[in-house]
């Protein structure tokens, strides 16, 4: 058991990676507002506010997959102290809630907790906290923050960053039954490698026999176990937790596409997660954003003289939500917001200037493009590489007259693709966007 102030906490962060989100979580938040509830962080550690007037009597209780660090904000209270070794009638442990009582304890040692105090109870240190004493007075604000024990952390991460993310029920089962066979040695060496830029897809495949696993789903275990060092990098680098969790849901979209491939949960797509897990491509709102330089020789607008080498946000469009022009714009001025850059590229197939020609009146995808003043753009014939984003995997792209016709979007391909004998295309194209305004609209 730990007892001391929170003005100390960073002392104990080498010892105990979670507090880092703990401290990130309490620089950032009104503590006095906070309503009764849960609340996730990250990392695995999630934040109990508790709001209440201490009684008399409580119960002693220890946990083993998770430290107890009480902090109490606001008031006084009373908490006892008492060693495993001395505790008396055992309750049963109740794994779900990670959750064991005692009837009693030999020997404990009870302390008075004030504004600013904290204590950590580890597995062996069994507690009764909320206790009422000659100081209290009244309701006390008490956030209990549940830190991963460190063997125990990458699983607590992975359960939270699935529910996080929403990845469907079958793939979190399939992930975290995996991930359990792992140990946290193989784990980190894994991780280490990973970040270091070194191939890590022989040792996955070769984990992929050993569990007993098709390798698209150790791929997506370890890439999701990968996340948790990106998790603390995004922390050291003032990054939010809600644009973490919103860059992770690509997971969810790639491993979508591996079901529609494979019928199995999976990634058959790592290059962009890769890029995602070592912070070179973020997802803020609808679109992710990539740091490149511009590729043509010159654009202006206005003040704004963009040259070939100067640095632009790349956007790239992941599948999700429609393209409206309120869920496009939000995610533009958010861009701006966080990487602090004006000019924006996109090259993409959604940019095909045919689009104009064979798609709906009032199109997305036309809304989409009108945002851009395009540079260049190419179209061939044959070049299908695109289609599946359509159609999805199980047809002949090749096939033109047998392509299904579910969406509008499908009929008006298909049409086009009959007409022209298949072409297809893409785009690219620059926006200027100053204080959330797209400057280069018309």
């Amino acid at each position: 058991m730990i007892y001391d102030q929170i003005k100390n906490l960073s002392s104990y962060r080498t010892v105990l990676p979670g507090i880092a989100a703990v401290e990130a979580f309490l620089k950032n938040t009104d503590l006095t507002s906070l309503e009764a509830g849960k609340i996730r962080l990250g990392g695995g550690v999630v934040c109990n506010v508790n709001r209440y007037e201490p009684k008399t009597e409580s119960k002693w209780e220890a946990h083993r997959n998770f430290i107890d660090l009480q902090y109490v904000v606001r008031g006084a209270e009373t908490m006892a102290y008492a060693s495993l070794d001395d505790t008396l009638d055992a309750g049963d442990y109740n794994e779900e809630k990670d959750l064991q009582f005692f009837g009693g304890a030999s020997r404990s040692v009870s302390m008075t907790f004030r504004d600013g105090d904290f204590a950590l109870f580890f597995a062996q240190d069994v507690h009764m906290p909320g206790l009422k004493n000659e100081e209290t007075d009244g309701e006390v604000l008490k956030l209990v923050f549940k830190l991963p024990m460190p063997a125990y952390e990458p699983i607590a991460h992975l359960r939270q960053l699935c529910e996080a993310i929403s990845l469907p029920e079958d793939a979190s089962a399939a992930v975290l039954s995996a991930a359990k066979q792992l140990s946290a040695d193989h784990v980190h060496a894994l991780t280490n490698a990973f970040f270091a830029d070194e191939d890590v897809q022989p040792q996955i495949e070769e984990l992929a026999g050993a569990l007993d696993i098709s390798v698209p789903l150790c791929d997506l275990t370890m890439y999701m176990l990968f996340a948790r060092q990106t998790y603390y990098n995004y922390l050291a680098h003032g990054v939010s937790q809600e644009i973490y969790e919103n860059s992770m849901t690509d997971f969810t979209v790639w491993n979508l596409a591996c079901m529609r491939q494979t019928d199995g949960p999976g990634l058959l797509q790592m290059g962009w997660l890769s890029m995602t897990l070592k912070e070179k491509l973020y997802r803020i709102g609808r679109f992710q954003y990539e740091p490149t330089t511009f590729r043509h020789s010159r654009f202006a607008c206005g003040d704004y003289v963009v040259r070939q080498g100067d640095p632009v946000l790349t956007i790239h469009i992941p599948e999700g939500e429609p393209l409206t022009d309120e869920v496009r714009l939000e995610s533009y001025r958010q861009a701006e917001k966080f990487f602090g850059s004006h000019v924006f590229v996109c090259h993409s197939w959604l940019l095909y200037p045919a689009h104009r020609t064979f798609l709906q009146p009032g199109s997305r995808i036309v809304a989409f493009m009108d945002d851009f003043v395009m540079l260049s753009s190419d179209e061939k014939r044959g070049d299908i590489g695109n289609l599946w984003r359509m159609y999805g995997f199980k047809c002949d792209h090749r096939d033109f007259a047998s392509l299904p016709e579910t969406t509008g979007m499908q009929r008006a391909y298909k049409k086009h693709l009959l007409e022209t004998g298949g072409m297809t295309g893409e785009g690219y194209g620059i926006f200027i966007i100053e204080d959330g305004k797209l400057i280069t609209k018309a």
